[in-house]
């Protein structure tokens, strides 16, 4: 029996590792390999990294689509997960995961690079459209909705449209690269919040405009961008 097949058995589809109800899934966009690791087209790779980091995980849970961990966030259950897969094949991810624990749409979190927003950037939707985004393409095609939330972390806008393939799998001037490791890892507090029932407000702090971050800064919430 394999390891999968093996862990399959000990926790059955929907126990989520003995949790009551199903888990928060939360899947970083990326893709695999070396090559791909610092490019733009990884940032949502990051912020998972830094949450694996912090709740001290092991991705022993490996398909050939996705490997995964079973954590805790702050006490709440969450799957944290990276597809195995190209960008444009994510969805195959959450196709496995959404079956594995039964966790519905509204429960599922993708981080991902976006570049309509400018470098260092962290926003939060509860749903939307891809975007031109083929990542997110997959996985609405995959869920057959576009009502599951996603955290997006600005990578910003080439040049030239004709340019947008080479700017989201190049890298990052080291200025740029700290700045959106900074709001990677701001984008992991934010996914705590959400995981943790706290929705609404990690959308009051990170989707603040400047002038009404100040403001709330003034009164003690931390400064979101």
């Amino acid at each position: 029996m394999g390891v999968s097949s093996l862990l399959d058995k000990l926790f059955p589809s929907g126990s989520g590792g003995g949790s009551e109800g199903p888990p928060w899934i939360v899947v970083g966009l990326g893709n695999p390999g070396a090559e791909y690791k610092n490019t733009r087209h990884n940032v949502g790779w990051w912020s998972i990294d830094e949450l694996v980091k912090r709740t001290n995980a092991e991705l022993n849970r490996k398909r050939k689509e996705v490997r995964y961990a079973e954590v805790e966030l702050n006490g709440s259950p969450a799957i944290l997960a990276y597809p195995r897969t190209f960008m444009n094949k994510s969805g195959l991810a959450l196709s496995y995961l959404t079956n594995r624990f039964k966790t519905n749409p509204e429960q599922i979190l993708v981080v991902t690079d976006d570049i309509n927003l400018k470098p260092g950037s962290v926003r939060i939707r509860k749903k939307g459209g891809p975007g031109g985004h083929n990542g997110l393409k997959s996985i609405i095609t995959a869920l057959g909705t576009n009502e599951f939330p996603r955290v997006r972390i600005g990578v910003g806008n080439p040049e030239s449209s004709d340019e947008q393939v080479s700017h989201v799998l190049g890298t990052f001037d080291p200025d740029t690269r700290d700045l959106v490791r900074s709001a990677a890892n701001r984008a992991a507090d934010a996914v705590t919040m959400i995981v943790n029932g706290e929705f609404d407000n990690a959308m009051n702090i990170y989707n603040a405009k400047p002038n009404q971050t100040k403001k709330k800064n003034d009164g003690g919430t931390p400064k979101p961008n």
